[in-house]
């Protein structure tokens, strides 16, 4: 809870860009309880920033019999505040949004361009070399064409080139052919490459971005379809978590939206929560709303290529991976005398490039071409690397928790008998490893924590449990619903209007 922001302590810009989206979608009044349940906010978030939109959207209240405010805009949600420091902040708004999309773009661009860059140099410096071998050779010279080992030297680097030359174009030839069956198959889908590699280091845009607002409006729509009333059972079956995890999150909720926790008149632990209720909608649709488990995240995957994609990425670095550990192995064993003409044929090949150009080639056959393309190439690969391990440990956690929330929407619509035989895999990437021992694992978990009690299945070693306890509370509380009068949160009729 301390990684928790304050509740009054927030960021009122950013609140109040939520509040305004959600006022852009909404028609007539809007309750403190509609913005919440419309935005997932803390209500004493809403209440002040409310006040601030109020003002700049030349927004009206209402008040009802009740007591209750109606805010309503009747001439949109345009902003009527100018000047310099309020157009000032809506430019640095968009320039920092756009800021933000320029330098994303451009670092994809530079990430490519050295991928793509070092690849096309090599290869650029390998058919060079090939070409001169080959004319040297015609021309009855016995230079460098004829030289054979010493350091590293002779047809060692001039093998090399010629090995990853074949393979380059065999890999070519074939990509080509199965691209073309492929295209025949299906229409064509095109994604910038730019975008490919990117994805494929850092990855693409998380499937679950917005969910916790999401869990948290759903958990809002429960508490108001179930006449304002929920329990910390209830609760861990929305959210898949366990007890101590929903009991946290249940207190910042008691918190955020002014709930209170209450007892029945048969001992069951209630959490009620008036202010949620106070909206403007009728009594009649309200308290009619059957909602159980909450959004479920779905597992992240790697990235959205194609593995034919991802294949050719991993070659391109590589590739360059090999040629820079050969210059920089080079230049870091036999530094400047491997530019003589007895010395490794690539390296003193493209040093004699650089001298005819009027270039050193000291610095840039080192660094240039060994060190730089050598960083490159380990960080490119390290960083996807801790990635999925990283994605593989939060997957395997998110499977478990859409587990835990069908384990519990069993305990809760059947408590009387539950057996984690009876818990059937979903059939999808939801689905964790080992699903028969995960589930009992997870059963018995929350077994322990509602104090079922268990039952030896007969002819088996394993367990089955019953839920006494919970099947007790689930009964009291039906009957304590059934009690709850909603048409007690009307906000009435309107008795001043601020706009007349």
């Amino acid at each position: 809870m301390a990684t928790v922001p304050k509740v009054y302590d927030f960021p009122m810009a950013q609140v109040e860009d939520k509040l305004v989206s959600f006022l852009k979608t909404r028609r007539g009044e809007s309750t403190v309880a509609d913005m919440i349940s419309g935005t997932g906010l803390p209500k004493y978030q809403v209440e002040q920033t409310a006040k601030v939109v109020l003002d700049e959207y030349a927004g009206r209240l209402k008040v009802t019999e009740s007591g209750e405010l109606l805010y309503y805009f009747p001439g949109g949600m345009r902003s009527t505040v100018h000047g310099f420091r309020p157009g000032l902040r809506r430019f640095w708004k968009s320039f920092a949004r756009g800021s933000v999309k320029v330098f994303s773009f451009l670092f994809k661009i530079w990430i490519v361009a050295m991928l793509i860059g070092y690849f096309v140099v090599f290869v650029a410096i390998g058919v060079l070399a090939i070409v001169a071998s080959v004319a040297a050779s015609a021309a009855g010279r016995g230079g460098r064409g004829d030289r054979r080992g010493g350091g590293g030297g002779g047809f060692g680097g001039m093998y090399l080139a010629m090995q990853l030359l074949d393979l380059i174009l065999r890999m070519w030839f074939w990509s080509s052919i199965l691209g073309m069956n492929e295209r025949q198959r299906r229409p064509r889908e095109g994604r910038a490459f730019y975008k490919s590699v990117f994805g494929f280091v850092f990855g693409d845009e998380d499937p679950n971005k917005g969910w916790e607002e999401r869990e948290r409006k759903h958990t809002i729509s429960y508490i108001q379809g179930h006449k304002g009333v929920i329990t910390l059972e209830e609760l861990m079956g929305i959210t898949g978590r366990e007890s101590d995890d929903a009991n946290a999150l249940m207190n910042r909720l008691l918190l955020e939206y002014e709930g209170e926790p209450g007892v029945t008149e048969n001992g069951t632990l209630i959490y009620t929560f008036r202010e949620l209720m106070r909206t403007s909608h009728d009594a009649k649709d309200r308290g009619t709303i059957q909602l159980q488990a909450g959004p479920t995240r779905r597992p992240a995957p790697f990235s959205a290529n194609k593995r034919r994609t991802n294949g050719w990425i991993i070659f391109f670095n590589t590739f360059n991976l090999l040629f820079g550990t050969y210059f920089l192995t080079i230049g870091l064993t036999q530094g400047v005398a491997a530019l003589a003409k007895n010395g490794p044929f690539l390296y003193s090949f493209t040093g004699d490039l650089l001298l005819k150009a009027g270039i050193n080639p000291v610095g840039v056959l080192e660094i240039g071409l060994g060190v730089v393309p050598v960083l490159f190439s380990i960080a490119f690969f390290l960083v996807p690397f801790f990635r999925q391990l990283k994605l593989a440990r939060q997957n395997e956690a998110i499977r478990q928790e859409a587990l835990r929330k069908e384990i519990l929407g069993q305990i809760i619509s059947s408590p009387a008998h539950v057996d984690a035989r009876n818990v059937r895999p979903l059939g999808s990437d939801l689905d964790p490893k080992n699903f028969a021992k995960v589930s009992r694992r997870i059963l018995e978990r929350i077994a322990a924590q509602l104090k079922a009690e268990p039952v030896v299945q007969e002819g088996t070693n394993e367990f089955a449990y019953t839920f006494p306890e919970l099947k007790r509370e689930l009964t009291d509380l039906a009957e304590y619903r059934s009690s709850v009068d909603v048409s007690r949160y009307d906000v009435g009729k309107t008795v001043f209007d601020s706009g007349t």
